[in-house]
């Protein structure tokens, strides 16, 4: 196999300049060195480019607000961290059931949305929940009692433990996108 010093030699005019002259060759030898060193560092620069790969963490983390403020001084995982990263990232907008379920799925919770609504004359029938006008905007995500969080090999990061569990995230990330004027409640167990 040749090397990128050999391959720019074979570059020169074949009569005109020797290849193999020292200084002639020293200078390929840096150029080489230089171009492989620029290679490397586009790779890099390249996988920063996706935060699932975890490269460059601490800038997308600066970059979009993260930890988020009800999570601070919460320990998180390197792939829990991944998680709130993708998942800010297209949390922008919606207001719908599914646009809160896939915002949960990046966040590697399985929920489901319950919404209510008050009784009516007319419409409620025997056995319904009475309700009040304010669940109107009242809704509750359904999730796992307990969601564990494994270790996944390329994302956990030296120190983190083998399984996290925990819910802050998700109540977290909801809490902050959910609808001003709405209710938010969450229950925990059999979905």
């Amino acid at each position: 196999m040749t090397t990128l010093a050999d391959q720019l030699r074979l570059l020169l005019p074949p009569v005109s300049y020797d290849g193999s002259a020292p200084y002639l060759s020293a200078t390929i030898e840096a150029e080489a060195n230089a171009l492989n060193l620029a290679d490397a560092k586009a790779g890099v620069v390249y996988s920063t480019i996706f935060p699932d790969s975890g490269e460059g963490l601490a800038d997308w983390e600066r970059e979009l607000g993260l930890p988020d403020p009800c999570l601070v001084g919460q320990a998180q995982t390197v792939g829990q961290r991944v998680q709130a990263v993708i998942s800010k990232l297209p949390g922008r907008a919606g207001q719908s059931k599914p646009f809160f379920i896939a915002l949960a799925k990046s966040l590697g919770y399985d929920i489901t949305i319950t919404t209510f609504r008050p009784a009516r004359v007319g419409v409620a029938r025997a056995g319904d929940p009475i309700n009040g006008g304010d669940w109107n905007f009242t809704w509750r995500v359904n999730a796992p009692a307990v969601t564990a969080s494994h270790a996944r090999a390329g994302i956990t990061g030296a120190g983190d433990p083998l399984t996290a569990w925990g819910n802050k995230a998700l109540e977290c990330r909801l809490g902050q996108m959910k609808p001003a004027e709405s209710i938010l409640l969450f229950g925990y167990g059999d979905i």
